[in-house]
């Protein structure tokens, strides 16, 4: 019998574990929460902020608010979700503070190529800058991040269709591009 093919699990039970720890006062948990969602957590950051040096503050400030918030961790909850959606909240407050504080021609470097009409010097930064804010997050949220609509639904705090319309609007966008 041919088995439906699934999305894998994006559920995270060492994660959840490594919480549940940090919250009873073992401090050597939060390395395990690190090791596993660091690369995400930049990821989401880095789609926000569009920047790096941001997004590596906004993961020191999410694994600090994992420290600061682990006691209100319900166990059996999607830890991966549930960590993601704090670096989203940090990453915006970073743009919304760069916002009020800096004009955009100084955010950007002027030495950097335009790519006009030839995508082959493009890359996937040059791609996902053509999207907005929420559409990039998505995008990453999805494909990288591995997470479904219904997590994505709960980072975002957005209904499951919206983000399935909104991620496929997002595709759509990106392949006029190509």
């Amino acid at each position: 019998m041919h088995q439906a093919a699934s999305r894998p699990d994006s559920t995270d039970p060492a994660c959840n574990q490594a919480i549940i720890e940090l919250a009873q006062g073992d401090r050597e948990a939060l390395s395990v929460i690190y090791d596993r969602m660091a690369r995400l957590v930049f990821s989401v950051a880095y789609a926000t902020t569009g920047n790096p040096a941001d997004a590596e503050d906004v993961l020191q400030d999410t694994m600090i608010a994992i420290v600061r918030y682990a006691s209100s961790y319900r166990d059996g909850s999607n830890a991966r979700a549930w960590i993601l959606t704090m670096a989203r909240h940090l990453a915006i407050d970073v743009v919304r503070k760069r916002k009020a504080t800096v004009p955009l021609d100084e955010i950007a470097p002027a030495d950097q190529p335009v790519c006009e009409t030839d995508w082959s010097c493009c890359d996937v930064r040059d791609l996902l800058a053509v999207l907005t804010e929420d559409e990039r997050q998505l995008v990453v949220l999805r494909l990288y991040a591995g997470l479904g609509y219904r997590e994505i639904s709960r980072v975002m705090v957005i209904s499951v269709v919206a983000a399935q319309k909104r991620y496929q609007r997002a595709l759509k966008k990106l392949k006029r591009l190509l």
